[in-house]
């Protein structure tokens, strides 16, 4: 060990004041109001050792000495204590003895020894930005610089300053969402610039956006935050005067997140080819968005900093329906103030007041004053009689920050240089012309001009990365153990891998194939088929019996349903009426409104309608229930009638109805299976994927975590798609075939579905009439015939026959003979339809799943067969490619020896 004196050099010419020197600390800097002292107080110096990235000690005097050897007297040298290491700064072998005996030109402050803690410091800055991007905020916080400030605030030409390149500085752009900026020091002398895309939130809109919306929980709607952060690089340019066009571009494409951002990139995409920027940007689906634009500039003698830009506060948009913008950007700026290792820059203009400054109550609010910088912007608008208030705040006597404040002088419109040159005129007091800086801040001339405001926050940003950088280590650390310890979870590799997952698939396959025929899977398809005979049956046309005069009864439901509506008067029945009318009028028991029929369904196939009406509905339509009206009043007795007169011929008896009308009625009832058939078809799908996924689950659920069992449920999901979407196509021929004409072979069943409805629909409309003449009571309704007794069914026979012909020939027995045809050929088209599209699926759907198609999917998906073409668990084939997807894993070998396991790879 030996010593060698060195005359201290005085505090102005230090290395040490220069942007690669050791960086002040936060306190010491922040505190500096006044001109800077001639002496360097003690903590102004950071270790080496907690600056350097690779932890080793470097020739530089530690933490630990340094009080030793500083020196009150500024004409005593200082001794500086020379310590050999075990290796050199870089890591490298170890020193020699003749590398320790130098001359004192190695330990001088010119020597590169010195100078590479400013290096250092960049690369702690680089870092840092490095960090950023990856978005690992959510592990450990970061420590970085924010710059905030209300809207017109200067911050534009501030940001231009700080990145030395012209960026725009007109309304639109970093207005929107915020930018993270990055300056790298490229050692190749290469200016570039690559701006990507950092998407943290999804874009969910749900209707228009208002105040009330905005809350706590929801800060940035309709923005939702991610579990992960996307990284989309939009375009890379060695252009400077590009820069502006492209920012402009990628602002678009952030606030456009339902398109592919590359449609976008300025002089590649399609929408920038081809539509004005001006156009698309007022076009974008968003207002605004929390995702970041990252620029990531290398250049020469660039500084190492990294920085965000965020929107301007304001308290009003432009239009109303934007108000809750407002509440948005605030949220946002204070999202950034209120992170811990944030370091704030808040710019506000020398041209407005300080006080009525909306992001100093945001900054206050968030209690990060200590935190922040002070940049006073546009220094050359300066107000004479406004000069006291800005004093004061240079003096730290109003708006307090921790870290003090500068001024900045950056007028718009002009170049990078020509900026440059003239804000060093301006705050020099060198201009010839115009406002110059006020000699009363002569004395902050320290802390005047971006250059200097650049070289404080990259110190001060580096000295909080060097502070944080053990925690980061740390938290860093922590989490790694705890994904080690998720992955000591994972199963261990099987002895062979080929063998257990074909094994594994082998079993997937057959029991697909017996899935489909177990007792479980049919009761839950035989449910939904009766849920969709029901419901095509439920829908059957039902008719209005009415005349302009009288009451309304309602033929509807699925039966002749005889609903009847009692007008507000009682109709006082004519002389003649009453001349043919008992004293005592009939009476007959009261029976409940009976809305809905009972449909039965026969061991042969073919569905039989009971004569009767029932007591309600009692059928369960599950997933058809919405369709249940669909049929309702469907047709009326007077339409019928008008349809007949359009389509007769002169002369024609009124009573021939032509085939025209019927075979129009009978389509248009049967065209209403559309909506109930799709649903069948998505039902049905739906209980496919569902076994599917159980044998999935059975065959392969020890794989579950592998990338194997991704693929087959990908695989899987992608075969039942393409054999739904054929039997898509043949039900929807079948739809076709009973859509295109009327058609009956089976003439028997027509028949007596015909003659069955004419029964019920004759009966209902002889006690309308009866109603509407006052010849049985106005509470009459019809009972179901099977619960009737004998003697009701007499009374009411014997009462019709009596009464009936009393009113003579009915006027609608044409038309109410059309309905009864047409609900006949209804039941006739809908009992072959239904098994016809059900055994159409159970035909196509179904075989083709336990046949071998799913075999012959997988293997060109997976390549499980051999070249035998069959498929054996104990086959070993060459091409057998499912080895890949534990290649595609990344194997971990865990501490102390306790065996490997493997991680997936995103």
């Amino acid at each position: 060990m030996t010593r060698r004196g060195i005359k201290k050099e005085p505090p102005e010419r230090s290395p040490l004041s220069t942007s690669t020197s050791v960086p002040a600390t936060a306190s010491s800097a922040s505190n500096n109001m006044g001109p800077p002292s001639k002496k360097p107080r003690n903590e102004d110096t950071v270790d080496a050792q907690s600056v350097a990235v690779s932890f080793i000690r470097s020739h530089a005097p530690s933490a630990e000495t340094r009080h030793h050897l500083v020196i009150d007297d500024d004409q005593e040298p200082i001794y500086l204590e020379r310590r050999l290491c075990g290796v050199n700064d870089l890591g490298g072998s170890p020193i020699s003895s003749q590398a320790a005996d130098t001359s004192f030109a190695h330990t001088s402050f010119s020597h590169p020894t010195f100078t590479n803690i400013g290096v250092k410091l960049r690369e702690f800055n680089n870092t840092v930005g490095s960090l950023q991007q990856l978005g690992v905020s959510h592990v450990a916080e970061l420590p970085e610089l924010v710059l905030v400030g209300d809207q017109s605030a200067g911050k534009s030409s501030l940001m231009s300053g700080l990145a030395r390149v012209d960026l725009p500085c007109s309304a639109g752009v970093g207005t929107r969402c915020p930018l993270h900026i990055r300056l790298i020091d490229a050692s190749n002398g290469h200016w570039s610039c690559t701006v990507a895309l950092q998407l943290d939130y999804d874009f969910e809109p749900k209707g228009k956006i208002k105040k009330s919306d905005v809350t706590a929980n929801n800060p940035f709607p309709p923005w939702v935050k991610k579990s992960h952060r996307d990284n989309k690089i939009f375009k890379t340019i060695f252009d400077p005067t590009e820069i502006e066009d492209v920012l402009r571009w990628a602002q678009v494409a952030i606030l456009n997140p339902g398109n592919d951002h590359e449609l976008y990139i300025p002089g590649e995409g399609a929408i920038a080819k081809t539509e004005d920027l001006a156009e698309a940007a007022r076009n974008s689906a968003a207002q605004f968005s929390p995702n970041i634009i990252s620029l990531e500039i290398k250049g020469p003698e660039l500084p190492g900093l990294s920085f965000y830009d965020l929107p301007g506060v304001f308290l009003s948009p432009d239009q109303e329906e934007d108000e809750y913008i407002v509440r948005v950007v605030r949220n946002l700026t204070s999202h950034y103030i209120k992170r811990e290792g944030a370091i704030i820059m808040w710019a506000l203009p020398m041209n407005h007041d300080p006080e009525n400054s909306i992001s100093l109550g945001i900054i206050r609010e968030a209690k990060a004053a200590q935190r922040t910088i002070g940049i006073m912007t546009k220094a050359d608008k300066l107000a004479p009689e406004n000069k006291t208030q800005w004093l004061q705040m240079f003096h730290g006597e109003k708006q307090s920050v921790g870290h003090g404040f500068f001024a900045t002088s950056r007028p718009p419109g002009e170049t990078l240089e020509s900026a440059s040159t003239w804000e060093q005129l301006f705050f020099a007091r060198e201009r010839a012309t115009g406002d110059t800086w006020p000699i009363e801040f002569e004395k902050f001339n320290h802390r005047c001009g971006v250059n200097l405001l650049s070289e404080y926050i990259s110190v001060q940003l580096g000295n909080a990365f060097a502070k944080s950088l053990p925690t980061i280590k740390g938290k860093v650390y922590t989490r790694l153990r705890e994904i080690e310890h998720q992955l000591e979870g994972l199963p261990e590799i099987p002895y062979n891998v080929e063998h257990e997952v074909k094994n594994s698939l082998y079993q997937f396959l057959g029991r697909m194939k017996t899935a489909i025929k177990d007792s479980e899977f049919s009761s839950r398809w035989n449910t939904l088929n009766n849920q969709f005979r029901d419901i095509i049956f439920q829908i059957k046309p039902t008719c209005r019996v009415k005349e302009p005069q009288t009451q309304t009864i309602d033929l509807s439901d699925a039966d002749t349903e005889v609903s009847a509506v009692t007008p507000s008067r009682r109709p006082r029945p004519s002389d003649s009426t009453m001349r043919g009318t008992p004293n005592k009028r009939p009476r007959l028991d009261e029976v409940p409104v009976t809305p809905v029929k009972n449909e039965s369904f026969s061991g042969s196939g073919v569905f039989h309608a009971s004569p009767v009406v029932s007591t309600g509905p009692t059928v369960d339509h599950g997933p058809f229930v919405s369709f249940r009206n669909l049929g309702r009043l469907a047709m009326d007795i007077r339409d019928i009638r008008s349809q007949v007169a359009k389509k007769q011929r002169p002369g024609m008896p009124r009573d021939l109805v032509p085939d025209e009308v019927r075979e129009s009625l009978c389509l248009d009832a049967v065209k209403k299976w559309r909506e109930p058939l799709e649903k069948y078809i998505d039902k049905t799908a739906e209980l496919l994927e569902a076994i599917a996924h159980e044998a999935l689950e059975e065959s392969l659920g020890v794989l579950r975590r592998r990338l194997i069992f991704r693929e087959c449920k990908s695989h899987l999901k992608e075969f039942i798609d393409e054999l739904v979407t054929d039997q898509r196509v043949r039900l929807s021929e079948i739809y076709d075939s009973e859509t295109y004409q009327m058609y009956v072979l089976n003439e028997d069943t027509f028949t007596r579905y015909r003659a069955q409805e004419l029964e019920q629909l004759r009966r209902a409309r002889a006690i309308f009439r009866l109603k509407g003449a006052a010849l049985i009571e106005w509470s009459y309704e019809i009972k179901r015939p099977e619960e009737m007794s004998n003697e009701e069914k007499d009374r009411e026979a014997k009462i019709l026959n009596q009464q009936l012909p009393k009113l003579g020939r009915d006027p609608y027995d044409t038309e109410i003979e059309v309905a009864a045809f047409v609900r006949g050929y209804y039941r006739t088209a809908a009992a072959r339809f239904v098994e016809g599209v059900t055994m159409n699926v159970n035909s196509f759907l179904f075989r083709r799943i336990g046949s071998t198609a799913l075999d012959m999917f997988m293997d060109r998906k997976l390549g499980l067969f051999g070249q035998s073409g069959k498929f054996s668990p104990n086959t070993v084939s060459e091409n057998f490619v499912l080895q890949r997807y534990f290649n595609r894993t990344e194997r971990v070998y865990t501490p102390h020896g306790r065996g490997r396991k493997d991680r997936e790879l995103a």
